[in-house]
């Protein structure tokens, strides 16, 4: 997966997150984030930070465990999100996402496109 393309769909773990509609694959989806590997997750972080909203609080809510003080992948996990959030070439929602989920913010974040007024 190109790290600079979120929206390669190269991951089966981030294949699955797009493709879960019912509540049986988003429990799947998440049984798949907590089970994978560190390495491996940490190789998934642009395509899942790039999921649509609601699959998004779905891998906040897995990364938020991994990333409590006394969990040894949090080093790994964190260190990725920096890179990631000062990764200029990356879509501006990815980054924010990332820079909010280091803060500590999970709210649904929009592109500075989609915020503009729309004059009448």
């Amino acid at each position: 997966m190109d790290e600079n393309d979120p929206d390669d769909a190269g991951s089966t773990l981030v294949r699955s997150g797009k493709l879960a509609l019912t509540y049986t694959e988003m429990a799947a989806f998440v049984k798949d984030i907590e089970a994978r590997p560190t390495a491996r997750l940490i190789g998934d972080l642009p395509g899942l930070m790039a999921l649509p909203d609601a699959k998004y609080q779905l891998v906040v809510m897995v990364l938020r465990k991994k990333t409590r003080p006394d969990v040894a992948e949090r080093p790994a996990l964190l260190e990725r999100l920096d890179d990631l959030q000062k990764n200029k070439a990356l879509k501006y929602v990815l980054r924010r996402r990332t820079r909010n989920f280091q803060r500590g913010k999970i709210c649904a974040q929009k592109s500075p496109e989609s915020a503009k007024t729309t004059e009448w």
